[in-house]
């Protein structure tokens, strides 16, 4: 006779706690002046579990971006959503983002669903893992492989984008760019971190694909659980734990081969890994480090080519301003001021940036009650009041969308509008913003304006293969074209 009883008490007494609660922050936010904030019209709002299948139904679609991009445009800028039972705060702003990344950082460590997803693959010492004094040190191990004199020395890119370019298919076959790119970008990255690469666009190995096999399905499965609840990554799954398993075995054969050949002569003088080592750290300690660069260098780099040379296909006119701006400078081999000094180069990758930012969604919880200066009140300008442990969500695709910032025609790749008086700060970080801001940023840059640079030398148009197909997006860590960036090119005849 108890069971039916206990059944019944306890979501009465769920439900009694929820009220209490959200009296409580409501008395809260008004003492602070605060405003209410809108709210997902929910048809199960106790659980959330509409919005739990419409995300779950989003991100085996891939469309979770634009499904997240339809709610702002429809609930407002910032709301709140219910999944499973957790309330999580969607906002678009960027003062809001500011305040989180910037001005108040310290009140919103790294926490919620992004760390979450991130600690499985990444580990528990890895810079995008970590808060404080631990992160500050980890910041430090990185920081020297990312100064001016490493990130401009392109000969460290030159023979992976000769590689790139002699990969591409000239008798005008259909190609997926993406695969090329992610191909390139680790072979590069392993390049500059190790001091060795992986040549995986010369001799793929069997582990060489098995990692990234492993790695690119570890990195899906630790974000989507973390978008759906973080309940789930605590559930075991023997598949997920072997792969991440292999992951940092993969990783700990190249730290020891490095340890063995330390010795011997490197193509550069400065071998990240090394430095790592030689600061004391361990081998689970550099492994977080090493999975954490790659990310930065070989991920998202060759996401943000990818979209450049996506949306490029789709835009002929911009090739061609792009391929005179290029065809003008009469080195084959750009200095990095040069690249730097390419005016419509440079504009062509920040559209890229703006509309396909590889690190699209983030997410942070205050570590006590505290308020966000926009999303309250009917025009949604009003500050509102965030409770400790919050988990506050936001979405640069969405952000850089913006129609009342980037013009009516944001959803458009136009690389003109840089040229049009545009002025953003916080409205446009495509490489985060604040303390944490991406190291590696003129890593990446540099290896997009080469890499383009030279492919535009050598070829003179890029066609869709895809034309037809809607854009899909997987949601990993980083983002990735769900069915790849299939083109077709044309060599230049000269």
């Amino acid at each position: 006779m108890l069971a039916p009883i206990h059944l019944l008490v306890l979501p009465l007494l769920y439900l009694f706690s929820r009220l209490v609660l959200y009296t409580l922050h409501r008395r809260r936010s008004r003492s602070l002046g605060c405003s209410p904030v809108p709210v997902y019209p929910h048809k199960d709002p106790i659980l959330g579990l509409d919005l739990f299948r419409d995300t779950l139904r989003a991100i085996n679609t891939h469309t979770l971006l634009q499904l997240w991009d339809s709610r702002f445009r429809n609930y407002g800028n910032t709301h709140y959503t219910l999944t499973l039972g957790k309330w999580v705060l969607m906002t678009n702003e960027p003062e809001n983002v500011k305040l989180i990344l910037g001005t108040k950082m310290d009140e919103w460590p790294l926490d919620g669903p992004r760390l979450h997803a991130a600690v499985p693959v990444l580990g528990r010492k890895s810079v995008f893992t970590t808060n404080g004094a631990q992160w500050r040190e980890a910041r430090g191990m990185i920081r020297p492989s990312f100064v001016r004199d490493q990130v401009a020395d392109l000969h460290c890119f030159s023979k992976h984008v000769g590689n790139f370019l002699n990969a591409i298919p000239k008798n005008g076959s259909t190609f997926d760019m993406q695969e090329l790119l992610l191909s390139m970008t680790m072979d590069s990255s392993t390049d500059f971190l190790l001091g060795y690469s992986t040549n995986s666009l010369l001799e793929p190995s069997p582990e060489a694909k098995q990692f990234l096999e492993d790695f690119e399905y570890t990195s899906r499965e630790a974000a989507k659980k973390a978008r759906l609840g973080t309940l789930l990554l605590l559930l075991p799954d023997g598949e997920f734990q072997a792969a991440v398993t292999r992951v940092r075995e993969y990783v700990r054969t190249y730290i020891r081969k490095s340890q063995a050949e330390k010795t011997d002569k490197k193509e550069r003088d400065y071998i990240f890994l090394h430095e790592i080592l030689q600061s004391g750290a361990d081998e689970e300690h550099a492994i977080d480090q090493v999975l954490s660069v790659i990310i930065a260098g070989r991920d998202t780099t060759a996401a943000a080519m990818t979209a450049c040379f996506y949306y490029l296909a789709r835009n002929p006119e911009a090739v061609q301003k792009l391929r005179k701006e290029i065809l003008d400078v009469e080195d084959e081999m750009p200095t990095w001021e040069q690249l730097k000094n390419m005016k419509y180069l440079n504009m062509v990758i920040k559209e890229g940036l703006r509309l396909f930012p590889p690190a699209s969604t983030n997410s942070r919880a205050p570590v006590k009650d505290t308020v966000l200066p926009r999303g309250g009140g009917p025009d949604g300008k009003q500050p509102i009041f965030v409770p400790k442990g919050q988990v506050v969500r936001w979405s640069l695709y969405s952000m850089h969308r913006r129609k009342d910032i980037f013009g009516e025609d944001a959803d458009e790749f136009r690389p003109e509008r840089w040229d049009e008086n545009l002025r953003v700060g916080w409205e446009y970080i495509p490489f985060s913003g604040g303390p944490r801001i991406c190291l590696g940023q003129q890593f990446a840059l540099t290896q997009m304006e080469y890499a383009l640079f030279k492919f535009f030398r050598a070829f003179k148009s890029i066609e869709p293969r895809d034309a037809d197909s809607p854009l899909l997006l997987r949601t990993n860590l980083t983002v990735t074209f769900a069915n790849g960036c299939l083109v077709s090119a044309t060599p230049d005849s000269k």
